[in-house]
């Protein structure tokens, strides 16, 4: 007889095969031809809500991998929070203002900007911008993402605008904006400021010289010719000295050089003299900086008579302890300047050239200046010392070129009016790190003053009027009538209509122009979450998720503008994750050629393969991507979704009864399930998407070596309405339903297509509309019960291994096990065999494996001391088969 036709064989449409490729588009298709996105939306109540607010990605460009990481991990947590009851709505945005944009448009359509209006030139650039939306938009849908891309906000949008420029206009009337002069980060390359965040620190070689400057007017301690030697990498700078600065604790020495007397740092003078080769050079006096306080000289550059002061920032770090003061190309510099009433001496242009004031060096931009004002010192004989030094130097995050500290007259929010705010309002925001709070904290309480104007066409401009005496005019009348305006035609109207048009009729007639600044596109993002319009939502929202990059941008950025609004942090919950490095620890580099796109690995492997990537990663440091790495968790995929392919094949046809009874390893199965359960939602809830795979893997690993190993002989051999049987099936329907529920924020093909192939009653029109059910309360008692069993197996399994491996059996079935007492008190010693997959179980004084050279079962595959039917059955197999009339009719 064919015995297994005789068998209850597994059997399921569900392929061991992903397909991923295959199926994405299709279920893609089919959700959006449901409206899924609203579906699920309309199934949760709107007051019980779990808002994500999605930071706005730059519209320029393909999307890479690092923008995959943040929107799948974005996605994995709306997807829990929808199945876990909440209305949670995922609105992406899109960062649509700036000068990439401008320029890559300038660029792409050969357009001379000085050719055209800024009306034009913004009209392009938007259009630009949203046909980059609309690209990136297309390229997101492949990662499958639970979100409705055409429900988006962008920074460009009248409303958007409208409510950033109310935020402005609140923090103007609260004093927490500012305009004035100062020094800040200045990009010649971009020709407009910058702000902290806009700025990279990269190696770079600078000229390194010590400089020495005549005294034209001495004292008692030092005399007209003197000098005073400074240390300086910013030769450029040397046209705008106004002074030179001491410090106040600091002695300082006289030495004498061939006949000429220097001024250095007394604690610096020794190891200078070295380092200049003076050979025979001498301290001739000592003397306190309190004692050159009316001591005069020339600057070399400018010939101005300049004063000797005393620096609040001197140190004795490097340098010769005195420093060189050109007030408007440093923060310090300035805050001495003002308080010495130095010459401000501004000396380069927008474009980093030097100006026509310096006719010999007229147009030459600043960096290439350098050599030939190292040449002309030399000729004065005031150079004492060149070399170049390698430092760490400030540059442009877009062009990548240095940058410079320059004096202009900036719009400013005054950072220190609200300072202990704005780390008073983290105290109720959690962080998911133990150093994030602290990172934020000291980041803005090291912050100045937020620099928010920007010197271009495309962004937000800065509401503002000036008079013929260039003073400020505005006020909330003339706030609420330009806004307004925009709010209706936008933010081109500004540059569209005149200046009449834009204000309140008694401001009209009075020859009053307005602002040519733009803001900060920090600004922009930093007042998103006014902007987002998500309907139903309230602030502060749940969660901010970015990179580890937007703790100096778009986190900081929104606090900042948050506390400024409502005085508290705009966030509940704070969550970072890390940058995207090669398997070698490398950044990804276009030039290095380890770059990896996001969509070249969607049409190789599927979204759910990388999605199981990122989940699979511990994000929230930097992680690694290889085809490697990606093969590596395609071997983790197969070997759920084989599991998965299992339980499904053994529950075809089955209705499921929830008031089964449980008993034995069933009940003790059934309890495993409600700890995975507690620890799967734990785990999502933290945002710890590496321990719910690790938790489910490890979980379906141990299943699949254990339970389901019994459950074969249970479900192939017994029949239908065994208890066993149904206990089995019980537990699989479980175990089942809830591993593809869990499996559905990180892997939603996969868990879709399961769900189609499972057999259930009461299913929802996708997997995706269902809800987490409430975990039954994990029995404690019930593991401990079992704890001896398992202890028992493990002992069982070595010796079993060591007996194969000494060819004593082929498998354990051929084997008796002798044990020193049975564990588990509720099951009997022929239970016990089944359960350990032996042959027989005895009961002696010591632990032993021997070969039961019993009969082979031919059904069962079971070995037994006795066999019916001509040696090919055991008896257990002939009941079932004689109940069945197997015989009786043949």
């Amino acid at each position: 007889m064919d015995y297994k036709k005789t068998l209850n064989m597994p059997f399921t449409k569900f392929d061991m095969r992903g397909n991923l490729t295959i199926k994405e588009p299709l279920f893609r298709k089919k959700w959006e031809e449901m409206n899924l996105y609203q579906l699920i939306l309309d199934s949760n109540d709107k007051d019980k809500q779990f808002i994500l607010h999605d930071g706005p990605p730059y519209a320029n460009g393909d999307i890479h991998v690092g923008h995959a990481l943040n929107k799948i991990l974005k996605d994995i947590v709306v997807r829990y929070k929808t199945m876990s009851g909440f209305y949670s709505p995922f609105v992406a945005g899109w960062d649509t203002h700036g000068l990439p944009i401008e320029h890559k448009m300038l660029s792409e359509t050969k357009i001379n900007k000085e050719e055209i209006s800024k009306a034009i030139l913004r009209k392009k650039a938007a259009k630009y911008a949203l046909k980059q939306v609309e690209r990136q938009k297309k390229q997101f849908d492949l990662l499958q993402l639970q979100s409705s891309l055409n429900d988006k906000y962008l920074t460009l949008n009248p409303l958007f605008e409208a409510k950033q420029l109310r935020l402005f206009q609140k923090m103007w009337n609260d004093g927490l904006i500012y305009k004035g002069l100062k020094p800040v980060y200045w990009s010649p390359t971009s020709q407009s400021a910058l702000a902290e965040a806009e700025v990279e620190y990269k190696n770079h070689i600078s000229p390194s010289i010590f400089v020495a400057f005549e005294i034209s007017k001495g004292n008692n301690i030092v005399k007209k010719g003197d000098k005073l030697i400074i240390w300086t990498t910013t030769p450029w700078t040397l046209f705008a000295n106004a002074g030179i600065a001491l410090g106040e604790k600091f002695e300082y020495s006289l030495v004498k050089y061939e006949g000429i007397n220097y001024i250095l740092a007394s604690k610096l003078a020794s190891d200078l003299i070295e380092q200049f080769n003076w050979k025979g050079a001498k301290i001739v006096a000592n003397f306190k900086a309190s004692e050159l306080l009316n001591v005069e000289y020339i600057s070399i550059f400018n010939l101005n008579p300049s004063p000797v002061i005393i620096g609040h920032h001197v140190t004795l770090e490097s340098g010769t302890g005195l420093v060189h003061i050109a007030p408007l190309f440093g923060e310090d510099d300035f805050l001495i300047g003002k308080k010495q009433n130095l010459n401000m001496i501004m000396h380069i242009l927008d474009n980093g050239n030097i100006s026509s004031s310096w006719s010999k060096y007229e147009n030459i931009f600043y960096l290439e200046a350098d050599k030939l004002i190292i040449d002309e010192l030399k000729s004065l004989n005031a150079l004492i010392q060149y070399k170049e030094l390698e430092h760490s130097y400030p540059h442009d995050w877009r062009t990548h070129k240095p940058v410079m500290y320059r004096g202009t007259p900036q719009w400013f929010v005054s950072i220190d009016k609200i300072k202990d705010n704005i780390i008073n309002a983290l105290e109720d925001v959690k962080f998911y790190t133990p150093w994030a709070k602290k990172r934020l904290s000291k980041m803005i309480e090291n912050r100045n003053d937020w620099t928010i104007s920007r010197q271009r066409a495309w962004g937000v401009p800065i509401i503002c009027f000036y008079d013929e005496n260039n003073e400020i005019v505005l006020n909330d009348e003339i706030f609420d009538h330009v806004i307004n305006i925009i709010e209706q035609k936008g933010t081109d109207a500004w540059y569209e209509m005149s200046n009449d048009e834009l204000l309140p009729v008694a401001y009209r007639n009075l020859n009053l122009k307005k602002e040519e600044d733009i803001m900060d596109v920090w600004f922009d993002s930093g007042s998103s979450f006014l902007g987002v319009n998500i309907p139903n939502s309230k602030l502060p929202f749940d969660l901010y998720l970015e990179g580890s990059d937007q703790f100096r941008g778009w986190f900081n950025s929104s606090l900042i503008n948050s506390v400024a609004y409502s005085n508290k942090a705009p966030y509940k919950n704070l969550v970072s994750h890390g940058f995207v490095l090669d398997a070698k620890n490398q950044k990804m580099s276009k030039s290095l050629g380890n770059t990896v796109d996001p969509l070249e690995v969607v049409k190789k492997y599927g979204a759910d393969i990388l999605r199981l990537w990122v989940a699979n990663s511990e994000y929230t440091n930097d992680i690694n991507i290889s085809d490697d790495i990606l093969k590596q968790n395609g071997e983790v995929y197969k070997s759920i979704r084989n599991k998965i392919k299992f339980m499904l094949s053994n529950l075809n046809n089955f209705e499921f009864n929830e008031n089964q009874q449980l008993s034995g390893i069933h009940k003790y199965i059934n309890n495993e399930l409600s700890k995975l359960q507690q620890n799967i939602f734990t785990a999502y809830d933290n945002f710890q998407f590496l321990i719910v795979i690790k938790e489910i893997n490890n979980y379906l690993t141990n299943l699949s070596s254990f339970y389901l190993s019994i459950a074969k002989d249970i479900l192939y051999v017994l029949d239908e309405n065994d208890e066993q049987v149904k206990m089995t099936k019980h537990n699989l329907f479980l175990i089942s339903r809830f591993i593809i529920k869990a499996l559905a924020p990180i892997l939603p093909t996969t868990a879709e297509d399961a769900y189609e192939h499972f057999n259930s009653k009461n299913k929802k029109l996708s997997v995706h509309l269902e809800k987490f059910d409430a975990y039954v309360k994990f029995d404690a008692e019930i593991e401990k019960n079992w704890k001896e069993f398992f202890n028992l197996r493990e002992q069982v399994n070595f010796m079993l291994e060591e007996a194969i491996k000494n060819k004593q059996i082929n498998r354990s079935a051929e084997a008796i096990v002798t044990i020193k007492s049975n564990p588990v008190n509720e099951i009997c010693l022929k239970q016990l065999a089944k359960l350990l997959l032996v042959a027989k179980v005895e009961i002696a004084d010591k632990m032993s494996v021997k070969n039961a050279y019993y009969f082979k079962c031919e059904r069962c595959w079971n070995f037994f001391e006795e066999i019916y039917i001509k040696n090919e059955i055991c008896e257990s197999c002939f009941s079932i088969l004689e109940s069945k009339d197997f015989y009786g009719s043949n």
